[in-house]
């Protein structure tokens, strides 16, 4: 054996960190239970749906019962509706172009392209009843 290695183990006390087991020992300790996890925010910035919750707060806004500028309407029609009425507008096309479909599968088509190309110019631009119209 080396020198270093006879000098090591004659300074270490290897009959007490080789012993066995005290058989008398207890090692089914209970363990304290794990603290509870904190809620996370609502609107974290890792959460995929946040475009979403945008999307609600602009168009509540433009819902909402004070004056909105024109322009801000015509923003959100533009970057909230511009692809829904273009994806209406191309599904309507692909629709009406359908050699194989029935007449009532082309109408059943173009009712539903036309909702969605009417869905948010409906949504931004309708004008909200006032309380005093909803009591009648």
């Amino acid at each position: 054996m080396d020198s270093k290695l006879k000098d090591l183990i004659a300074q270490t006390n290897l009959g007490d960190l080789l012993q066995p087991a005290n058989p008398q020992q207890d090692y089914q300790q209970p363990v304290a239970p794990p603290a509870p996890a904190t809620p996370e925010a609502a609107r974290s910035t890792t959460d995929p749906l946040q475009v979403h919750f945008g999307d609600v707060s602009v168009v509540g806004a433009l819902r909402s019962d004070s004056p909105v500028s024109g322009r801000l309407r015509l923003f959100a029609l533009f970057f909230l509706g511009g692809p829904t009425i273009i994806t209406g507008l191309v599904l309507l096309d692909v629709v009406l172009r359908n050699d194989n479909a029935t007449l009532f599968g082309k109408a059943i088509g173009a009712l539903f392209c036309l909702g969605m190309i009417a869905f948010w110019p409906l949504i931004i631009y309708a004008k909200r009843r006032k309380t005093s119209d909803r009591a009648r």
